[in-house]
């Protein structure tokens, strides 16, 4: 029998080398994954936050027509709003804060902002005009062959002091719009951070319309914080792609 060399103290090495190799990538993954969950160099739109923005624009123009009781301006923005197709929307939420007063004096009333809902408004503002009824029918029956699936919406109300807290999950390299528009009565702001607490966008202006976009760098949750600064209770419409 042949005499077996030993095996040096290189291979060893090698071995070793060879499995930091194997093991690197994970680590260069953790490496990819810090800093913000956002890639300011990927700040485009896509047919879907276009559609985002379309939603949150006919919600604004339902509010003036509701304002005004003006059923023209109310055509436009069911037209706005079936064209952009919004679904319904159940977004995790939470809620943060405590009432500035004990109860809210004034705030906003009920309104449902629905497509059959507006349409039966149209209707009425329409009053016994049969050429803007006729409108109104005609566009009733466009909506209900709108596109599906288009932008989530999801509506609720938010007391003064009181932020809520949505969790969402959006894909990487895909470009991403969130918006609120509420009833003008208090300030809304909206901020976004990703999970590890990072801002990616804070949208505060002085009203309660509002909007955000960014593009992940990597699929992951990122949290939606609306907060009320006014006085009163505010209705609000959270949309989304």
């Amino acid at each position: 029998m042949k005499n077996r060399k030993p095996i040096g103290r290189g291979v060893f090495a090698l071995v070793a080398v060879t499995a930091g190799l194997c093991a690197a990538p994970p680590a260069l993954a953790g490496e990819a994954a810090k800093g913000p969950n956002a890639d300011p160099g990927k700040r485009g739109s896509s047919p879907s936050t276009e559609a985002v923005a379309q939603a949150a624009l006919g919600d604004q123009v339902a509010r003036h027509a509701d304002r005004n009781k003006d059923v023209l301006v109310m055509i436009a923005a069911v037209r706005l709003l079936s064209q952009a197709g919004p679904r319904p929307a159940k977004p995790e939420m939470r809620t943060e804060g405590k009432p500035k007063a004990a109860e809210s004096k004034g705030g906003s009333a009920a309104r449902d902002t629905t497509l059959a809902a507006l349409l039966a408004r149209a209707k009425q503002y329409a009053g016994g005009r049969n050429d803007l009824n006729g409108l109104v029918d005609e566009l009733a029956q466009s909506a209900a062959k709108a596109r599906q699936g288009g932008p989530g919406r999801f509506a609720s109300r938010i007391g003064d002091g009181i932020t809520d807290v949505y969790t969402m999950t959006f894909r990487a390299n895909e470009p991403v719009m969130v918006a609120i528009t509420g009833e003008g009565v208090s300030d809304l702001d909206l901020t976004v951070e990703d999970e590890a607490g990072n801002r990616i966008c804070a949208s505060h202006g002085p009203r309660d319309d509002e909007i955000c976009h960014w593009t992940p760098r990597w699929t992951g949750a990122f949290r939606i914080r609306v907060r009320n600064l006014g006085a009163v209770t505010n209705e609000y419409r959270l949309w989304s792609n």
